[in-house]
């Protein structure tokens, strides 16, 4: 009986202590904190990348604020582009009482903007940032009809 009250006691303090949240804050179809060339042609990578910008926590109190754009700025420094689409923004945090970590979380597609070997070549699909009534849209100078629609582009 004293084993079952001890182990419930020390898995009941375990949750107490190790606790964390992962929330989901949005989803955008377009986000760059760099300049962006309307007009410009860019080249979408083969796989997603990922931005954080983490600050530790001593005792459940933050020593400082993650940055928002710091993590966009990871994600697309770690695919070299410019752009990112299908953007998922998470905000995260975990602690075991001394030690914790808050911290923003960037996943999405990298773009960057075509090269003249890009441009050259007949086999990479280059996508044409146009304005439109409704905002912005990538569309394929292959075949206009494949486009990406921009419904909220979020930019410095």
């Amino acid at each position: 009986m004293k084993k079952t009250l001890l182990l419930v006691s020390v898995v009941l303090i375990a949750v107490i202590a190790l606790q964390g949240c992962t929330q989901r804050i949005g989803d955008f179809t377009l986000m760059s904190t760099k300049n962006v060339d309307i007009g410009g042609k860019y080249k979408k990578l083969d796989t997603r990348f990922e931005g954080v910008d983490s600050k530790p926590m001593i005792l459940t109190i933050p020593l400082g604020t993650p940055d928002l754009k710091q993590a966009v700025d990871n994600c697309i420094e770690a695919g070299h582009g410019e752009l990112i689409s299908n953007a998922v923004v998470e905000y995260a945090y975990w602690t075991a009482i001394v030690y914790g970590e808050v911290k923003y979380r960037v996943h999405g597609d990298v773009w960057v903007k075509a090269s003249t070997s890009d441009l050259m070549n007949p086999n990479i699909e280059l996508y044409e940032l146009t304005p439109t009534n409704s905002g912005y849209q990538l569309v394929s100078t292959a075949d206009p009809a494949k486009t990406v629609s921009v419904q909220f582009l979020a930019s410095r």
